[in-house]
């Protein structure tokens, strides 16, 4: 069950914790909404941007990142973003933009300075968004696993809990629960919106928020995550 997810992860944190933090301080997990805009369909996939936000959308981050390659044609497509020159442009405009290790570091210090602990959330998360980001910082080198603890799919959740909705896309899923819709392949925006659409998919479906983002059906902890990125047991780019 749910519950019975939620004990286990209370079980693998707890002796990693320090000495001297509160018991409720202790277990509390940091759930981040995230999603990267990114080079697109052939290998190695790159960041273009990333975008993120607790949930409580009181703290954001949104870096553009020099991903060192050029953008898939049908990812520029999508999320209008292409590279010429040596600069990242979007709907032709320059971005200003960190380079790819830098950016990622950035990303894992602002998760770091929220607390550790942290569950990132996504749509099409363990599908998708967490390989990337796994298959880039385990590429570069960049440490993580002290920092993150588990990732959590808003897309399965949907499609497991409303089953009749004709698309569970991210733009439908805000009209299925009654959300303005948008579509700006943003990475912050995308991030805001599968917040506001995960609060309110676990109000709808009675839900406790944290039993919601820790539901076995659509939660991987980052070492059964590992596992799904890198089915053959080593790091493949």
């Amino acid at each position: 069950s749910t519950r019975d997810c939620f004990r286990l992860f209370l079980r693998t944190i707890q002796p990693k914790m320090p000495q001297k933090v509160s018991a409720k301080k202790k277990f509390r997990p940091n759930v981040i909404f995230f999603d990267l805009e990114t080079t697109g369909f052939d290998r190695p996939i790159r960041p273009v941007q990333i975008g993120a936000v607790d949930s409580w959308g009181e703290n954001s981050f949104n870096e553009f990142v020099w991903p060192r390659r050029n953008v898939h044609p049908k990812a520029t497509l999508t999320n209008n973003f292409y590279t010429s020159r040596g600069g990242l442009y979007r709907h032709g405009e320059e971005m200003e933009c960190l380079d790819l290790v830098d950016g990622l570091m950035a990303f894992m210090e602002w998760l770091q300075e929220l607390g550790g602990n942290i569950i990132l959330v996504a749509h099409k998360c363990l599908d998708y968004d967490a390989k990337v980001l796994l298959r880039n910082l385990e590429e570069f080198e960049i440490p993580y696993s002290d920092i993150i603890l588990g990732f959590s799919d808003s897309l399965l959740a949907s499609r497991q809990l409303y089953t009749e909705a004709p698309s569970h896309r991210l733009s439908a899923m805000l009209y299925e629960v009654g959300l303005p819709v948008r579509e700006k392949h943003d990475a912050l925006d995308d991030a805001e919106d599968c917040r506001r659409i995960c609060r309110r998919m676990a109000a709808q479906c009675s839900f406790k928020f944290l039993d919601f983002i820790f539901d076995c059906n659509w939660y991987h902890d980052v070492d059964q995550q590992w596992d799904w990125t890198f089915p053959q047991g080593f790091v493949t780019i």
